[in-house]
């Protein structure tokens, strides 16, 4: 009786592959996970983070133990323009979420009636790719190449899309370390998608969850910045950040930053669905930034990762047959590995599971219309170097 009630949504709505990865994959003995996207439980500041919950507690029960501002707490959006060095921003300029992928969320529902149309990275984050679609939304690939999403296949979609009256409602981007490819979109690439996106009057939503973990490289200016110095419009780019990667995902704390037009309804959307972000941790993580630990514990975090990737990029080179390519990160968490077309990943999961290692098929990136099956995401941050240079070494024995 009760499937016979569900919505046109729910009966539609998938699975996520990776989260039914992780519990397919969860203490199996011997199993060599590079699946999830998962921070090394090394990297949590567990003892500060105890001790800085006691305080707060202690100190401010009264008042973060009661219900919050569904926009989040005025002192920690204080201590995040200070950190992020943004002080010109105004409080309707910024809302704190329940991670970033709560304000993907409130971005989209803000934005799109059913049918609308999002064209994306392809491939993608699928994460944000079914929060999209649980609003109704058809989302559509743009080709990518080593710097990201390609201008010109951008600037094509949007014109013989508008050309059809489509109604195409933003861009998506993860400009810093891509999940799942790993690449980095460099500042001219940035410059060019801020200006189609302008010429066409079309949003853009920039996820930067990996922005901090940078190993090499330059840091580069976000398209966020870009439109609101360079291009003068503080308008057409909407961030959004996450500490999850960071200070621990199970703390569920990010923020997004964007025109009081675009945050005022995605704070109406966080009123209605989540009421408030958790009052407790966010004073947490104003304590953490303000006695200066976040900026220490980033560098420690950097360098935990910055062998794991040289490791995986060794055992790579050491083990894959000839003809197999990567990517080749500068930060965040993912190598991104593509084969032959006589490889078909789909299948070599099935198999990579019962030799006890696993990995993220590239086919569970793409949006519906697109067909590619013979690339992985690869995860190296939450495995040693000796389970990465293992586990490399299995999946290479079975190709």
């Amino acid at each position: 009786m009760i499937e016979r009630l569900y919505s046109k949504t729910t009966r539609s709505m998938k699975h996520s592959f990776i989260r039914e990865i992780l519990k397919v994959t969860k203490g199996v003995p011997g199993m060599i996970s590079f699946a999830g996207g998962l921070p090394s439980p090394e990297s949590f500041p567990r003892d500060l983070l105890a001790d800085l919950f006691s305080q707060v507690i202690h100190e401010e029960g009264a008042d973060v133990l009661q219900y919050g501002a569904s926009e989040g707490d005025k002192f920690f959006k204080n201590v995040i323009k200070e950190f992020e060095e943004v002080p010109y921003l105004t409080d309707e300029e910024l809302m704190i979420t329940v991670g970033s992928t709560n304000g993907i969320y409130y971005f989209t529902r803000t934005l799109i009636d059913p049918g609308d149309i999002i064209l994306c990275e392809a491939p993608g984050f699928p994460g944000s790719l079914t929060a999209m679609e649980a609003c109704g939304a058809r989302v559509i690939g743009i080709e990518m190449d080593d710097l990201g999403m390609v201008p010109d296949a951008l600037q094509s979609a949007l014109e013989k899309l508008l050309k059809k009256k489509e109604c195409v409602k933003f861009i998506y981007v993860i400009p810093e370390f891509q999940n799942p490819s790993g690449r980095t979109m460099d500042l001219t690439r940035r410059r060019a998608i801020v200006e189609i996106a302008k010429g066409f009057d079309v949003p853009i939503l920039e996820d930067q969850p990996y922005r901090e973990l940078r190993f090499t490289g330059e840091r580069i200016v976000t398209l966020w910045e870009l439109a609101r110095t360079e291009f003068s419009d503080p308008k057409t780019v909407t961030i959004v950040k996450s500490f999850s990667k960071i200070l621990g995902p199970g703390l569920r704390l990010g923020f997004a930053a964007g025109p009081p037009e675009m945050i005022g309804p995605m704070v109406k959307w966080a009123q209605k669905i989540t009421v408030s972000p958790d009052c407790a941790t966010q004073r947490v993580a104003a304590r953490f930034i303000q006695k200066g630990y976040m900026r220490k514990h980033i560098s420690k975090i950097i360098e935990l990762y910055r062998p794991r990737r040289d490791a995986m990029l060794e055992a790579l080179e050491t083990h894959m047959p000839e003809g197999v390519r990567w990517t080749v990160p500068e930060g965040g968490m993912f190598i991104w590995v593509t084969f032959d077309k006589g490889v078909d990943t789909d299948d070599l999961f099935d198999r990579a599971i019962q030799n006890r290692v696993a990995f993220i098929p590239g086919s569970k990136f793409y949006p519906e219309g697109i067909d590619k099956k013979n690339e992985m995401r690869l995860n190296f941050s939450y495995s040693d170097m000796d389970r990465i240079h293992e586990g490399i070494a299995r999946l290479a024995g079975l190709l």
